[in-house]
């Protein structure tokens, strides 16, 4: 019956690939001449590609705290498998942050890039550079940009604390940042929303899922201020006090 399922999502997500796969080349077409408009456009149907893949694979999630952040702010995460991507793209509109291995994954890597995902390899520090610069820009452009500062997939039992770095964008562009606690509800040690240690037996298992609930705990802002690392810090303190604590609960 799992796999039924599963072959039945996939044939359907074949389709909805096709589909925003052929508005994505639209739209960077349309508005090749004009960068605003193409992040507007490209971020909007972003969140509904993200909406539509919850729907296919049956992901279910509330939201607790503000629906509606501040446009132009640093989402930030903890950061446990694949569908957090779905999850928080559905929440928000914005642009990921994402590690470089993504631009390997098929299908994934195509929509990525049509999304204008910013990809990370924290292991050369001039790319850092860049990526700080991307985030700036999308921020200065009033674009939300949703990251997992963990810069790693975890269990789910901790959270690791968060590389400082790309908090250097929010000093430079002076906005808010908007911490974000996303806890999963499948009564699994892990979670089947780990990631794992393979790409295709991760995906095989979120297509035989019947559900994945969630629950996504919007936090309050933090003001930009002069230093990243206490950004970070701050952030970091926030998300793990939240999920530790419904954990505990």
């Amino acid at each position: 019956m799992g796999y039924l399922l599963a072959g039945f999502r996939l044939f359907i997500y074949i389709w909805v690939f096709i589909i925003f796969f052929l508005i994505g080349v639209m739209v960077h077409i349309l508005f090749f001449v004009s960068k605003p408009k193409q992040f507007k456009w490209i971020s909007f149907f972003t969140r509904w590609w993200a909406k539509t893949t919850c729907w296919v694979l049956n992901f279910q999630f509330k939201i607790v705290g503000e629906k509606n952040p501040q446009s132009g702010s640093l989402i930030v995460s903890n950061h446990i498998g694949t569908p957090d991507i779905f999850i928080l793209g559905a929440c928000f509109k914005g642009f990921f942050v994402s590690k470089a291995e993504i631009s390997d994954w098929p299908f994934f890597n195509l929509l990525a890039w049509l999304g204008m995902t910013i990809f990370a390899d924290r292991k050369h520090k001039r790319q850092v550079r860049s990526i700080i610069q991307k985030i700036e820009t999308r921020l200065n452009a009033d674009c939300s940009v949703i990251l997992f500062p963990e810069a790693q997939a975890t269990e789910g039992t901790d959270v690791v604390p968060f590389k400082s770095a790309v908090f250097e964008s929010v000093v430079r562009a002076g906005r808010p940042v908007v911490p974000v606690a996303l806890q999963y509800h499948d009564g699994n040690q892990p979670t089947i929303a780990y990631y794992g240690d393979s790409f295709f037996k991760h995906m095989i298992t979120l297509l035989k899922s019947p559900r994945l609930q969630a629950t996504v705990f919007v936090l309050p802002e933090i003001a930009a201020g002069p230093n990243r690392h206490q950004l970070a810090e701050a952030s970091y303190e926030s998300v793990r006090s939240s999920y530790l604590n419904r954990e505990e609960a």
